[in-house]
């Protein structure tokens, strides 16, 4: 399988800051979708030699154009008065160019245009490009802009209107394995939600190319083992050491949530999935286990971070939290389905199992919010105050003797479990802590990822039947893992009833 990098090398946040103007666009078009891409689909229009009667051509009826020019080129493909085409921002922003998409879909595109970039009134640069395909992109790095005119001087065949259908303030990069060094991925999750981990991506780049990265705050990168998807990421950090050498760091979406707050706030039986697209505001998708959807959320939110706002969720939830393999963010339940077994051949020698202390009883407090009632132990949300009392929930180990310490835990400060969803939220606390054998161990990777519910081999012929809780990645020719897999020692290796197999060919090692 190979490595590789997906960079998308853009103005993090320009597409939606972008106020697009025109005096030239056709009144169907819609130039507000510029920045995001739209349209797609061969329209009939009455261009010489372009209404192909082969039913190819759609009408245009409510399909979105993002800008389609009122005026035609000429018998030469020049326009007599070049459309333009301003895209104004609130904030400054540095990209490296500018990627066109014209229309894909019947090979037309603009073979002159111009560019030019400001800072307010004061002209930072203005370039010439000459397009020779639909999709192309403009090389021109300019720093702490505002904004950007788009000329279309000429088009690539006679009598044709200018379509374009997307303008990025930047450009997509892709770095294969001969330019990566240490590429490391450290992926989590907790199956309590106890805390909700940021998975992180570290990669040293080593370019065969010419072009000067910037590495910009924010900015997507996407890690790949062959066409698996191992992760997104957001750049946090970058050190550029020598002439086409970079040290990148970056986080995933958990971590950018981190930076941004989340208002203090009062529920009652309120739908989980509401809460949830509120807390992530946008910022990223949401991948749900329809099972959560609609539970209902019951307590009080203290002022925190996003990134805390879902652990106090997905903890009254009993739901784990993930960007593993994926674009969104995933809350989901552990699915007590037969385990997918790691088979020995993809198992590197080594590795260990430790076991925890008995615990001997798990206690939760619920808490109570009132607007009646007395006491000092109040808080206060949107002006109101709401009195709080609690109780607690208890499951004791029944396996306990006389001989084991006493080792209880307990929950006391998780203000969304309530009356409501205390037992359950102990119950899953009580079996969680069942599982005492933590197993480490190095594997080649055949799609796994954090939450997988597995069966792994040890050294001494038995097999953890558990959850991945951590792992940590190397990317190289193959891709290897260590794992942590929290679960329990049930079987010898030879007995594979229950368990789902799971081949692999991982070659040399």
């Amino acid at each position: 399988m190979s490595v590789r990098i997906i960079y998308q090398d853009i103005a993090t946040g320009a597409d939606e800051d972008a106020a697009v103007t025109t005096p030239d666009a056709s009144g169907f078009s819609d130039v507000s979708l510029l920045p995001f891409g739209g349209g797609g689909a061969p329209i009939a229009v009455l261009e010489p030699f372009s209404w192909l009667l082969d039913g190819t051509r759609e009408v245009l009826e409510d399909k979105p154009i993002p800008f389609w020019s009122t005026a035609q080129s000429d018998i030469n493909g020049v326009f007599e008065t070049p459309p333009e085409i301003t895209f104004d921002f609130d904030e400054r922003y540095t990209a490296p160019g500018l990627f066109l998409t014209f229309a894909p879909e019947v090979g037309e595109y603009c073979r002159s245009v111009t560019a030019s970039w400001y800072r307010g009134i004061t002209l930072l640069a203005t370039a010439e490009f000459e397009p020779d395909a639909p999709e192309y992109f403009c090389p021109k790095t300019v720093k702490s802009f505002d904004k950007v005119v788009l000329r279309l001087n000429a088009t690539n065949y006679p009598y044709r209107y200018a379509k374009l259908r997307h303008v990025a303030f930047g450009v997509s990069r892709q770095f294969q394995r001969d330019e990566l060094r240490d590429v490391r991925v450290v992926e989590e999750v907790s199956i309590l939600s106890s805390e909700v981990s940021v998975n992180t991506l570290d990669f040293t780049l080593d370019s065969k190319s010419d072009v000067e990265y910037m590495f910009q705050f924010k900015q997507p990168v996407s890690a790949f083992n062959g066409e698996q998807l191992i992760g997104v990421f957001y750049i946090s950090d970058s050190t550029h050491r020598a002439r086409g050498l970079y040290d990148v760091s970056c986080i995933d979406a958990i971590g950018v949530l981190d930076e941004d707050p989340f208002p203090a706030g009062m529920y009652s039986e309120y739908p989980a999935g509401a809460l949830l697209e509120e807390i992530i505001g946008g910022h990223f998708e949401l991948e749900l286990d329809p099972v959560l959807a609609n539970m209902p959320i019951t307590g009080y939110m203290p002022p925190c971070t996003r990134r805390e706002a879902m652990q106090q969720v997905a903890f009254a939830l009993r739901a784990m939290v993930d960007t593993s393999g994926t674009e969104k963010i995933r809350f989901y339940r552990d699915r007590q389905d037969l385990p997918r077994r790691i088979p020995a051949g993809r198992v590197y020698s080594g590795g260990t199992v430790d076991t925890s202390a008995i615990v001997t009883a798990v206690q939760v407090t619920s808490h109570s919010y009132s607007t009646s009632g007395e006491g000092s132990d109040t808080v206060e949300v949107d002006g109101v105050t709401h009195y709080h009392s609690t109780s607690v929930v208890t499951i004791n180990n029944p396996n306990v003797t006389a001989n084991d310490k006493q080792n209880v835990v307990e929950v006391k400060d998780a203000t969304l479990v309530s009356p409501m969803n205390a037992p359950a939220v102990a119950q899953h606390l009580y079996d969680y802590y069942t599982k005492r054998q933590t197993q480490r161990v190095r594997i080649v990777m055949d799609q796994e990822k954090p939450g997988d519910h597995v069966a792994a081999p040890t050294p001494w012929d038995t097999t953890v039947d558990g959850f991945i809780t951590s792992m940590s990645i190397v990317l190289s020719g193959i891709a290897a893992a260590d794992c942590e897999i929290v679960g329990v020692d049930v079987r010898r290796v030879g007995e594979t009833e229950g368990i789902v197999s799971g081949e692999f060919d991982c070659g040399e090692v």
